[in-house]
């Protein structure tokens, strides 16, 4: 047993860290529970407009209501609006797979822009990814290399209240977009583990140019 012990510390020791990040998280482009990046990014986004602010998981500087709104086998986790440092502990059922954004941008249509376009909601929202500068991941101290790999771009515009029941809507915001850095782990063993991302825009640009996301989460998985 000693022994059995042993290689498998020799093992471990001998991965590089890009090996034993590859065990906690999926690839760039690969889909959860049959939904592409871009239907996840979609989906993530009009979670996060679907609730009242006072239980928004965005919101939240504690973690207290980071199981508003969740369905399905992909956990949504947030991060926060404009520039933002926060430390949030999460319980999170096991065998879910965990979605999230290191750093993104979302652009929709204002209620009186009749004439705004699909395609400007995707460059608005692009505006500042392209400087996006220190994206970091690390699950339990192991980071994720190439962070800027796992960019999304929605490839089809949508409702951002589109999570919100259609006679509740504040109004019809299509079309919205959303362009970032999106991660997708794996299911996490039952336990503690400790999540942190972000990173940091470089844009002379008023809307979030200089925005600066550190995000870290105590997940416990039960």
């Amino acid at each position: 047993m000693v022994r059995r012990m042993a290689a498998l510390i020799v093992v471990a020791a001998s991965l590089p860290l890009s090996a034993i990040a590859a065990n906690w998280a999926l690839p760039p482009g690969a889909s959860g529970q049959g939904r592409t990046p871009t239907q996840l990014t979609t989906q993530w986004w009009q979670w996060a407009h679907s609730m009242p602010e006072d239980v928004n998981p965005l919101l939240d500087p504690t973690g207290a209501y980071c199981a508003v709104g969740q369905q399905g086998g992909v956990w949504f986790l947030g991060g926060g609006y404009g520039s933002s440092k926060i430390r949030r502990v999460c319980t999170i059922p096991r065998g879910k797979a965990v979605f999230f954004p290191v750093i993104n941008m979302v652009y929709w249509r204002a209620k009186d822009a009749e004439s705004f376009t699909c395609a400007q909601a995707k460059r608005y929202a692009a505006i500042n990814n392209e400087t996006a500068l220190d994206l970091f991941a690390e699950l339990d101290g192991v980071p994720l290399p190439d962070v800027k790999s796992y960019r999304v771009s929605s490839e089809r515009c949508f409702d951002i209240y589109g999570g919100i029941p259609e006679a509740q809507r504040p109004y019809n915001a299509y079309p919205s977009a959303t362009d970032g850095y999106w991660l997708l782990l794996k299911p996490l063993e039952p336990g503690r583990h400790t999540l942190k991302f972000g990173g940091r825009y470089n844009h002379d640009s008023g809307d979030f140019g200089r925005m600066v996301q550190d995000i870290e989460y105590e997940l416990i998985v039960d």
